[in-house]
């Protein structure tokens, strides 16, 4: 889902979308883990984003699937010729683990993506493996929630 950041950029892809190219003006893996944790909580969709310089990606996490909408980053009501939709079937769930695991994989990265604000990058790598145990944590927990021909209300 999550590519290892390379000088401030990854791509992000979902099954039968395209890949998307986000750079670092975003802080991902803390954004979008914050996100899955408050969906995951309340079992709530969620929407993560990210720019592609000069357009945004916002990605809405629904229960069965994600809804991708591409939009010209002018301040300005959204015209038809600015803006691209794409539809994938990526549970909430699915998305939550990917995103869990590809930030796992290279934490160090991750913890030094958005290096503009000069931050301590061990202390941050320390929020973030904070961050990712409770989102692990919370995908252990509702897991059945979203098991198969199961409602979670």
């Amino acid at each position: 889902m999550l590519t290892k950041p390379r000088y401030g950029w990854t791509d992000f892809s979902l099954e039968g979308v395209p890949t998307y190219e986000l750079s670092y003006l975003d802080d991902i893996a803390f954004d979008w883990i914050e996100q899955a944790i408050h969906g995951l909580e309340t079992l709530l969709p969620f929407c993560v984003k990210g720019f592609l310089e000069p357009y945004r990606m916002l990605c809405t996490v629904s229960y069965w699937n994600c809804h991708i909408v591409v939009e010209n980053e002018e301040r300005e009501p959204l015209k038809k010729e600015y803006t691209v939709n794409a539809y994938s079937h990526t549970s909430m769930l699915s998305f939550c683990k990917h995103l869990y695991n590809d930030i796992s994989i290279h934490v160090d990265e991750w913890a030094s993506f958005v290096d503009y604000l000069q931050e301590d990058t061990e202390e941050k790598k320390r929020k973030l493996l904070e961050q990712l145990e409770r989102l692990k944590n919370l995908i252990a927990e509702k897991e059945e929630a979203f098991g198969q021909d199961r409602c979670f209300l």
